[in-house]
C-alpha cells in the first residue's frame, strides 16, 4: 500500500494511465446537492487564489490497483474508491470544454484530461475514465461530443453534465469578462488528493474487497445493493467479473431499477422465512452482514443466477411488470393498490413455486385472492400492526398450500390462525366499523367505491381520471332546501351521516354539484355520471334523509362483505385468530361490546355487553357465569355444583358465544 499526496489534475493528466471503474462498483449517483458543493468549492478556491491568498482544497482519497495491461496501451488502474468524485470532475471539465470559447483551451482540456493521447487507436483506453456499463454510453458520448439517445439522457451522468453547463453559463452572465480557464488554473488545479495504490499480488493483506468495505466514502453511502454487488464480484478475476456483471447483475439492474436493495432484503426474508429490518441508509451494513451469513456457503455464480431470476418475480409485484398471466397480474395489481409491500417476500416465493410448476395459474390466483380479501379487510379497519414481522414467516406455509386440494380455503385457514393483531376480521367486526367510520377520510375510499362499481358493471373506473370524484349526496354545507328536507334534526343528521358510506358515491362529472337539491343531483347521477354506483339505491328514492342513508349503508356494507371481501361461511362470525397461550378471549376481542346477547334457554332474557368481561342485566353489571347461575336459580333449576360456563348458555346473532370462541 503506497499512499501519496498528489494534485488532482496531475493525477488525471497522466497519459500513461487510464482509470477503469470495475463492474462491481455502483453506478454514478451524485445528485444536485453534491454537485452544488463541488461547484462552490471550485469557485471559492479560484477566487481565493485570484485574490492573492494561496489556498488548496482537499478532495479526499483515491484508491486503486494496477491491472494487467495491454501492450502498447496505457496502464490500466482499477478504481476502488474515488469513482463518484473523479466522474464528477470529468463531467465538470467536459461542460467547461463545451462552453469555453477559446479553441486552443478546448483542445487542451480535451487532450490533457478527458482523452488519452497515448492510446494508439480509438479503443476504450482513448477515454481517460472508463465507466461502469450502465453509465458508459452516456459518458462516452459526452466526452466524444456525440448525440445522446433518450435513454442516455435519463442518466445521472447527463443530468450532472447539464447541471455544470447551467452553472457555468450563469457564472458567465454575472462575470462577463471572466476567463473561464481560471476555474481550472486557480480553482480545480488547487484540488489535492491522497492516492493509495494497492499491491494485492505482492501483499496478500491488501485485499481490495476488505479495504473497499472499510473505507468511509465521501458522498452517498453504499447501499445494500452496492455492498452485495461488490461482495459477489470483487474477489473474482477481471474476466469473470465482467462475465457475471453482464450476465446477471445488469439484468437485475434493468429488471428492478432503484429497488435492488429492497429486493435483496425481501429475497433474504423469502429464503429464511424470517423478518429483517427495512432496507435504509441506517441499516445497510447490518443487512449486508446478515446477507453474508445467510449465503456464506453459496457459490457466487449460483447466487447471482438466483438473484437474477427472482428479481423478475419481484418486478411482477413491485413494478407491475407482466407475469405472463393476465389473471395473476390483475390480483397482484389489486394488492399493490392497498400497499402490501411488507408481504412482497411471501408473494415472491409463491410466484417462484408457480414458475416451477407447483401451482396452476388458477391456484395462484385463488391463493392471492384470499390474501387480497384478508388485506382489504384489514385496511378497512386500519390494522397494519405486526405485518412486517409476520408476513415473511408465511413462506413456511407454502408447502401446505402446495399440498392442499382447496388452496383458497387453506390460505384462509392459515390467515385465520394468526394471533390477535394479525387477525382475519370477521363480518361482525367489519360491519360495526363500516357502520360508524368516517368513510370519506378513509385512505382507500375511492378505491373501494370503484370496486363496488366494478362488481356492479364488470368495469372498474380509472382512479387517475381527474373527473372521477367522491360525491357527498347530502352536501357538506346545507342550504335551506336541504335543511327542510332533512327535518328538524337536520344538524344532528348531517353530523352523524355526512361522511358515512351510505352518503357517498362516485361520479364522473366535471362540475361541482355542491348543495344542489336531491332531484338535481339525481338527474346528474342518472344522465351524466356514467356510473352504476351513482344510481343504485339512490335514484329510485324520492327523498334523501336519515332513513335512506341508513338503508344505503346497510346495502353497501352487505355488498362489500359478500361481493368484494367474502370469507368462508364458517368464519363470518367466529373470531378468526388464535389467542396467546393461556389467554381467554374477551368481549372486546369478539367485537361484542355494545351488543345485546340473549339467554339460549329463554331468548326473552337479554343482557347488554358493556365491557371486556361484563354485561348489564336489570341495571347491574355481571360476569357471564355468575349471571347464568342467577337466572337458573330464579327458575329453580340450578345444578348441584352451582357452577356454569356462561358462554355456553348465551347467544348472539344465532350462535352460542362458546361457538364464536
Amino acid at each position: 500500500m503506497v499512499p501519496t499526496a498528489k494534485n488532482l489534475l496531475t493525477l488525471l493528466s497522466n497519459n500513461d494511465v487510464t482509470f477503469f471503474i470495475p463492474p462491481y462498483q455502483r453506478n454514478y449517483e451524485w445528485d444536485d446537492s453534491q454537485c452544488k458543493v463541488f461547484w462552490e468549492d471550485v469557485i471559492k478556491t479560484a477566487k481565493t487564489n485570484e485574490g492573492g491568498t494561496h489556498t488548496e482544497h482537499f478532495f479526499g482519497s483515491v484508491t486503486y490497483f494496477q491491472d494487467e495491461g495491454v501492450f502498447g496501451e496505457p496502464t490500466k488502474l482499477i478504481l476502488i474508491d474515488g469513482q463518484q468524485r473523479i466522474t464528477t470532475t470529468m463531467l465538470f471539465l467536459a461542460a467547461l470544454r463545451d462552453i469555453i470559447a477559446d479553441s486552443s483551451q478546448k483542445k487542451y482540456i480535451n487532450s490533457r484530461y478527458l482523452k488519452n493521447n497515448n492510446s494508439i487507436d480509438e479503443t476504450e483506453y482513448k477515454i481517460k475514465l472508463k465507466q461502469v456499463e450502465s453509465d458508459w454510453s452516456a459518458y462516452k458520448k459526452i466526452i466524444l461530443s456525440e448525440d445522446l439517445s433518450t435513454e442516455d439522457k435519463s442518466s445521472a451522468v447527463w443530468h450532472n453534465y447539464n447541471f455544470f453547463k447551467t452553472k457555468i453559463n450563469s457564472f458567465i452572465k454575472e462575470n462577463a469578462d471572466y476567463n473561464l480557464s481560471k476555474l481550472i488554473e486557480h480553482g480545480l488545479d488547487k484540488f489535492s488528493v491522497i492516492t493509495i495504490e494497492l499491491q494485492p499480488k505482492q501483499n496478500s493483506w491488501e485485499n481490495p474487497q476488505e479495504i473497499f468495505e472499510s473505507m468511509n466514502s465521501i458522498g452517498k453511502p453504499l447501499s445494500l445493493a452496492d455492498l452485495v454487488r461488490n461482495y459477489l464480484l470483487l474477489g473474482l478475476d477481471a474476466e469473470t467479473q465482467n462475465k457475471y456483471y453482464h450476465q446477471y447483475w445488469m439484468k437485475i439492474e434493468k429488471t428492478v431499477p432503484k429497488q435492488i436493495s429492497n429486493f435483496i432484503r425481501d429475497y433474504m426474508q423469502g429464503v429464511t422465512a424470517k423478518p429483517y429490518r427495512q432496507a435504509s441508509e441506517n441499516n445497510y451494513k447490518e443487512l449486508y452482514s446478515l446477507f453474508k451469513k445467510i449465503f456464506a456457503n453459496e457459490d457466487a455464480e449460483n447466487l447471482l443466477y438466483n438473484l437474477s431470476k427472482y428479481s423478475e418475480y419481484y418486478s411482477y409485484i413491485s413494478l407491475s411488470k407482466s407475469s405472463g398471466s393476465v389473471a395473476v397480474d390483475k390480483v397482484l395489481n389489486d394488492l399493490k393498490q392497498v400497499n402490501v409491500s411488507t408481504s412482497y417476500s411471501f408473494i415472491m416465493m409463491l410466484i417462484a413455486e408457480w414458475k416451477k410448476g407447483a401451482f396452476f395459474d388458477y391456484d395462484l390466483v385463488n391463493i392471492l385472492e384470499a390474501f387480497k380479501v384478508y388485506n382489504y379487510r384489514r385496511r378497512i379497519l386500519g390494522i397494519t400492526q405486526n405485518e412486517n414481522k409476520t408476513f415473511p414467516t408465511l413462506v413456511d406455509k407454502i408447502q401446505l398450500l402446495i399440498k392442499a386440494k382447496d388452496k383458497k380455503r387453506e390460505m384462509f385457514q392459515i390467515l385465520s390462525k394468526q394471533e390477535n393483531s394479525m387477525r382475519l376480521p370477521n363480518d361482525v367486526e367489519m360491519t360495526r366499523e363500516m357502520e360508524t367510520m368516517n368513510f370519506y377520510s378513509f385512505k382507500y375510499c375511492k378505491y373501494f367505491l370503484a370496486l363496488v362499481e366494478e362488481n356492479l358493471t364488470r368495469s372498474r373506473p380509472d382512479l387517475s381520471d381527474s373527473h372521477l370524484q367522491i360525491e357527498h349526496i347530502m352536501p357538506q354545507k346545507l342550504n335551506e332546501q336541504w335543511k327542510k328536507s332533512l327535518g328538524d334534526d337536520y344538524e344532528q343528521i348531517q353530523q352523524t351521516y355526512i361522511n358515512s358510506i351510505g352518503n357517498l358515491t362516485l361520479i364522473r362529472h366535471n362540475q361541482e354539484l355542491g348543495n344542489k337539491s336531491f332531484n338535481e343531483k339525481k338527474d346528474t347521477y342518472t344522465n351524466y355520471s356514467g356510473l352504476q354506483i351513482a344510481k343504485t339505491m339512490i335514484t329510485d328514492k324520492n327523498d334523501w334523509n336519515e332513513n335512506t342513508i341508513k338503508d344505503r349503508s346497510i346495502w353497501l356494507i352487505k355488498y362489500i362483505l359478500e361481493k368484494i371481501v367474502p370469507i368462508p361461511p364458517e368464519m363470518v362470525r367466529t373470531n378468526n385468530f388464535v389467542p396467546k397461550e393461556g389467554k381467554h378471549l374477551s368481549f372486546l376481542e369478539l367485537q361484542l361490546i355494545g351488543s345485546t346477547i340473549y339467554f339460549m334457554n329463554d331468548p326473552s332474557i337479554t343482557a347488554k355487553v358493556v365491557s371486556d368481561v361484563e354485561v348489564e342485566f336489570e341495571g347491574k353489571k355481571w360476569r357471564l357465569s355468575p349471571l347464568t347461575r342467577e337466572i337458573f336459580t330464579r327458575k329453580g333449576t340450578v345444578n348441584r355444583s352451582g357452577t356454569y360456563n356462561g358462554s355456553q348458555f348465551w347467544g348472539f346473532d344465532g350462535m352460542r358465544i362458546s361457538d364464536i370462541l
